[in-house]
């Protein structure tokens, strides 16, 4: 197999046409295996290719779309119905709808209401978002691995407590 192989060289529509010139590591080969399978998976077709904008439902973009993207300043919108189904009480429920929607208190919220004279974080000289505050601050990445240890469930955004 030659570096500059095209997809068409090693794909017949059914089988990947691939060799390798030296033995490789078992989970090397594991991850071979899952590529293959995977690839054995793809239809083609006759179609066109098209590009898909991945951030809204019909795959098209528009203006809206990406107000939406850019609209959470940094905080990552996570699937708000999973935050209701978690054996919480309503206060906890309340606070994490807020930090979905990067509504809570932060510096960089107050500032949208009346001047702040310091808009860094308390614990760092980073300027205080809802992302910063609650996972990238030093801090909090402690607390996090803390809690990660404890729970023995890897934790880095809000995206990762709403997906648990």
């Amino acid at each position: 197999m030659k570096k500059t192989s095209t997809i068409a060289d090693l794909w017949d529509g059914t089988n990947l046409k691939c060799t390798f010139n030296r033995t490789i590591c078992e989970s090397l080969y594991r991850d071979w295996l899952e590529v293959t399978q995977i690839a054995s998976t793809i239809i083609f077709s006759n179609e066109e290719d098209s590009l898909i904008w991945q951030f809204s439902s019909t795959g098209i973009y528009s203006s809206q779309t990406l107000y939406k993207i850019i609209g959470f300043r940094g905080v990552i919108p996570v699937y708000i119905p999973k935050i209701w189904d978690l054996k919480i009480p309503p206060r906890v429920h309340f606070f994490l709808w807020l930090l979905s929607q990067n509504k809570v208190l932060t510096r960089d919220n107050l500032a949208k209401r009346q001047k702040v004279e310091v808009d860094s974080c308390l614990f760092c000289d980073e300027k205080e978002t809802a992302q910063h505050l609650f996972f990238d601050c030093v801090v909090a990445k402690q607390v996090w691995t803390v809690i990660s240890q404890a729970t023995n469930v890897h934790i880095n955004s809000y995206d990762s407590v709403g997906a648990k």
